[in-house]
């Protein structure tokens, strides 16, 4: 620290270069830049799946179950532009083969639903919404089809392409066509109600879909496929890497997707595709599940925050509009974040470089607000420092920091510190300060400086870093935990160490200084019931969103025939303490001591971020009947809680077992499993 004015001074002397460093490849090409420049738009999942309340469909039911009775496509564009979004993706046709507008490819299309009598077209009235709002428009279409009985043979192939060729051909620009990498399995196909494999790379032809749609939308990102041009980031639970390269090689190393490739062949750079609820497509029962304020900001800083786009879905309801608690959540988050990154501390301090590649690329580019201006280093100097001084001491918790991409992605590793009073210190951040990209958003606890210097330890050359912002951003209250363990006992916790923590246990809303008591200590809560909970400052007067915490019937209510072994863990109210089963005997049996009126079950996979193993086929009996048997779609890429409801059966004996895991393992792993009661 002591040396770096020093060495900043002598560094003015010794260098007057003006050429920009040379390129260091891949670099992004412009329809890519314009992509990064999005960074949040919404996906809206609508359909079949909606009104049947699943996930994937499997093909089987009629067209005509489709039939909402207020859609308004405006309503979704002007819902999706007030929350900040700057496009759209329609899931134009899901796994279950039904399409959203009249297709000429099949017969499993919305003409032939109730809907506007058959004359309607989604697709068309959310394009022409889109437009009038001022968003970018694009297309969803699952390759895999559960409803084509020629679904695995070439005939599909042909099928699949001319529904490519209409929805790039009538529906005006796209700015995004994205391919799902769920493919093959069991379906309805035409009748056959089997399982059919494929070898995706091949099979769809995928060259000759990118040929079709860059011919017609050459700004247009492909997402998926053998031909994509961004990826997939590996998960759905909203966040991309610490590290996160944008170049990826052409292989199929999943650990790529996440963290990207430093060495990659080619700028494939990551998109985080989550859901503001905990399913895709809307379900009545997950109304109180829409994620809180403090959650979708997380996402925010994990997925724009770690040089990835965020593609935020938004599942529409059963009447054909967006939800209002959906809506108001979003708009929250938009106006929180806007509120965030409001007032740049970095505007008006002095600036300084321990290296510049002359006047043209001096430190002072990083806050001039121009994207196209950059600080630059000299070919000797792939590391460095910049400082920041302030009149008076500022209080600070986020660094911004972007790099000028398109000379390509350097910077391997950096760190903050900070000086008060002329005692200097290492900022601690919430993530590894590794590498920058596009957008870095790097968060820490609040500190006082009036120097803030990043250190720029190690690039893949010299530095091209095009803007740094600073920002204070207020305290924002996260929502408790609530968890119930095989004692019975409840412990509720908040994130935030400051906070008081209020709940009730009688479903109310808790209200500080009214129903709510406050929490002090764990407490016994042995019977079914909803238990809420706020965390509060008392300094604001704020509270945070409500947890709420869902308990069925106590384990003293039942005992457990099977598994003998690892089934406290099976009912401590932890998602991340998991009991393993093998497959030859995975068996949850509990018996209770009364006769009970069963509504249901859910099952919650291990919750670890690289968890494997999970139940994706299932049978569920009560008294040795089969009441319930299917498959939890998409649980291997979003391991949420699988609720499954049924009309009350009166029983006393119930057992849940696994038909099969997400990896044809011999092994298969239960975090939670519940059964509910009238």
């Amino acid at each position: 620290m002591k040396k770096f004015f020093t060495i900043l001074i002598s560094s003015f002397l010794l260098h007057s270069c003006t050429k920009a460093p040379e390129p260091i490849g891949p670099v992004p090409s412009p329809e890519q830049i314009a992509w990064h420049q999005m960074e949040t738009y919404a996906f809206v999942h609508f359909g079949l799946n909606t009104f049947n309340d699943l996930e994937w469909g499997g093909g089987d039911t009629p067209a005509s179950t489709f039939n909402p009775t207020d859609l308004d496509c405006e309503q979704w564009a002007a819902t999706l532009k007030n929350c900040g979004m700057r496009g759209v993706i329609l899931t134009a046709k899901h796994h279950d083969g039904f399409c959203l507008w009249p297709t000429k490819s099949t017969d499993y299309n919305i003409s032939k639903s109730p809907y506007k009598n058959g004359n309607g077209d989604l697709v068309r009235e959310l394009s022409d919404a889109c437009r009038k709002y001022g968003l970018k428009f694009g297309i969803y279409l699952s390759p895999w089809d559960r409803n084509n009985a020629e679904y695995g043979f070439p005939g599909y192939v042909e099928t699949y392409h001319r529904q490519i060729n209409e929805l790039t051909s009538n529906y005006g620009p796209l700015f995004e066509f994205w391919f799902d990498g769920a493919n093959g399995g069991t379906g309805y196909y035409g009748g056959a109600n089997e399982r059919r494999s494929i070898n995706a790379r091949e099979y769809y032809d995928y060259q000759r879909a990118k040929d079709t749609i860059i011919s017609r939308h050459p700004d247009a990102m492909i997402f998926g496929g053998p031909c994509q041009t961004i990826r997939w980031v590996g998960n759905e639970q909203g966040w991309a890497g610490a590290t996160n390269w944008a170049m990826l090689n052409d292989d199929d190393n999943y650990n790529q997707l996440t963290y990207g490739c430093e060495n990659g062949d080619f700028w494939i750079p990551a998109e985080v595709d989550v859901s503001i609820r905990p399913g895709w497509f809307y379900h009545q029962r997950e109304d109180h599940q829409v994620k809180t304020l403090a959650k979708l900001v997380d996402i925010y800083y994990n997925s724009v925050g770690h040089n990835a786009n965020l593609l935020l879905n938004f599942p529409v309801g059963l009447s054909g509009k967006i939800y209002p608690q959906d809506s108001l959540h979003a708009m929250e988050f938009y106006h929180t974040i806007s509120n965030e990154l409001k007032n740049n501390l970095l505007l008006d301090a002095k600036v300084y470089a321990d290296d510049e590649r002359g006047c043209k690329f001096s430190a002072s580019k990083v806050n001039d607000g121009n994207p196209e201006t950059f600080w630059a280093t000299n070919d000797d100097y792939p590391y460095g420092s910049i400082a920041f001084e302030f009149e008076k001491p500022v209080m600070m918790n986020r660094v911004f920091l972007q790099e000028y991409i398109a000379l390509g992605q350097r910077v391997k590793s950096f760190y903050l510190e900070g000086e008060l009073n002329g005692e200097w210190f290492k900022i601690p951040t919430y993530d590894t300060t590794s590498t920058i990209g596009y957008k870095r958003i790097v968060r820490f606890n609040t500190v006082e400086l009036d120097k803030l210097v990043i250190y720029f330890e190690d690039s893949r050359g010299p530095l091209c870093i095009s803007n740094i912002e600073a920002y204070c951003a207020p305290a924002l209250l996260s929502e408790p935990t609530i968890s119930r363990n095989y004692e019975n006992v409840v412990t509720i916790e908040s994130p935030d160490k400051n906070a008081a923590i209020y709940y009730t246990v009688d479903g109310s809303t808790p209200i500080v200084g009214d129903n709510a008591k406050k929490y002090d200590n764990p407490f016994i809560f042995n019977d079914k019931g909803m238990i809420k909970a706020v965390s509060f400052d008392a300094v604001s007067g704020k509270s945070s969103a409500v947890s709420t915490k869902t308990l069925p019937l106590p384990h003293d209510c039942f005992k457990v025939i099977s598994p003998e072994n690892g089934f406290n863990k099976i009912y401590d109210g932890s998602g991340f303490s998991v009991t393993y089963l093998m497959m030859e005997n995975a068996v949850v049996e509990l018996e209770f001591n009364e006769t009970q009126m069963i509504t249901g079950f859910s099952y919650l996979p291990s919750q670890g971020r690289d968890a494997s193993r999970h139940i994706n086929e299932y049978e569920f009996y009560i008294d040795e009947k089969l009441v319930s048997k299917g498959a939890f779609g998409n649980i291997k890429n979003n391991p949420i809680e699988q609720v499954v409801g049924f009309e009350p059966i009166s029983g006393k004996r119930v057992k849940f077992v696994a038909k099969g895991n997400t990896d044809n393992a011999k092994s298969c792993n239960i975090a939670e499993f519940e059964i509910f009661v009238k």
